[in-house]
């Protein structure tokens, strides 16, 4: 939906004079890089524009020194009557500003209670648009398209300067790992239902260290993730084995995604940010839709197990005992590793 006090078409949006944009975005990582092409094309567009963003804490990371941003906001969110007190807190906030454009991608009534010249609310086009074979980016990107026209290759993007790429290069000194070594990220964490065994992923280790000697692999998750982490470290029991599950920043993540050449994830925000910095990805997946939230990029393998109850309705209980994330094998996720390892080990061979 688009609104203005005038009359103007909501094709003519790219014509108008806009100085000032304030986007509504989601709460978490993840959602906000699904967002990205869209908050991209946006900033393309308007390249003067001083872009303000609303979103929740758990998306510091991705706001938070990124050059697309004028400033940010926090939405703190809470559940029930909370909420809606921190939303009449969030509005309250914004009564002396005024904006030319309001781009709300959470669908919610808050941009009807901040002072704009125009509007662009997705109502109606959430209601209706295909939620299980569409990837989510191109999905939120498809809103747009009547106001900024189509975008031919829908990719991810998380902005890092070289300040952060020497950063994580210094965490690497620190582990003696050098720049001709290989790096393997392994993802452990994420939701319960959604996560292959820590047994499992400590055999995808231990085979992926017999077969490749300058091969280094580096544990990574959130604070709570940390005893995870230890765990499969003390499985695959191998000097070359390190954890940094909580120990490090998210731009420091993303640096390392960058420079590593092979990721095995769970279905978390992790495997968006390995979208955004073009790592090659073996993606774990159970309930969830691979192809709504899977890898974007060419050098990306999905693992999952073709059973007839998907899609699934994830927010009930399954009746199958997860039997979708359960029947995955270390051997299938070992195949797809090797696969991806051996093609960038062949590309360096060959110089491409």
């Amino acid at each position: 939906m688009f609104e203005r006090g005038g009359k103007v078409h909501p094709r003519d949006i790219t014509k108008q004079k806009i100085k000032k944009i304030l986007l509504i975005c989601p709460g978490s990582l993840g959602d906000n890089l699904l967002i990205s092409p869209s908050i991209k094309k946006i900033r393309e567009t308007f390249k003067d524009a001083e872009i303000e963003i609303i979103v929740g804490r758990r998306a510091i990371g991705f706001v938070d020194g990124n050059p697309w941003f004028s400033n940010y906001y926090l939405f703190k969110g809470g559940k029930g009557f909370r909420r809606f007190l921190n939303t009449i807190k969030l509005v309250n906030s914004f009564q002396n500003r005024r904006y030319d454009l309001i781009v709300d991608f959470k669908n919610s009534l808050i941009p009807f209670f901040i002072k704009g010249r125009y509007r662009l609310t997705f109502f109606m086009q959430e209601f209706f648009s295909e939620k299980t074979y569409t990837h989510e980016a191109k999905r939120l990107y498809n809103f747009l398209v009547p106001y900024f026209g189509e975008e031919e290759n829908i990719s991810l993007h998380f902005p890092i300067s070289q300040k952060e790429r020497d950063n994580a290069d210094l965490l690497l000194k620190t582990m003696d790992i050098k720049p001709s070594d290989r790096i393997a990220l392994f993802n452990p964490g994420g939701n319960e239902k959604k996560r292959l065994s820590e047994e499992k992923l400590a055999e995808v280790g231990k085979a992926l260290l017999k077969s490749y000697d300058s091969l280094k692999i580096l544990i990574i998750g959130a604070n709570q993730e940390q005893e995870i982490g230890d765990r499969i470290n003390a499985l695959i029991d191998d000097e070359r084995v390190f954890n940094l599950a909580g120990k490090t920043t998210i731009k420091q993540l993303a640096a390392l995604l960058e420079r590593a050449s092979l990721v095995i994830t769970n279905d978390t925000g992790t495997l968006h940010l390995a979208s955004a910095m073009h790592c090659p990805t073996v993606a774990i997946f159970g309930p969830t839709s691979h192809y709504r939230y899977g890898p974007i990029g060419t050098k990306n393998i999905v693992v999952y197990s073709d059973i007839s109850c998907f899609p699934c309705n994830e927010k009930r209980v399954c009746g199958y005992d997860y039997r979708c994330i359960k029947q995955i094998t270390p051997e299938e996720v070992i195949k797809a590793s090797m696969l991806l390892l051996d093609e960038a080990e062949q590309s360096l061979f060959l110089g491409l």
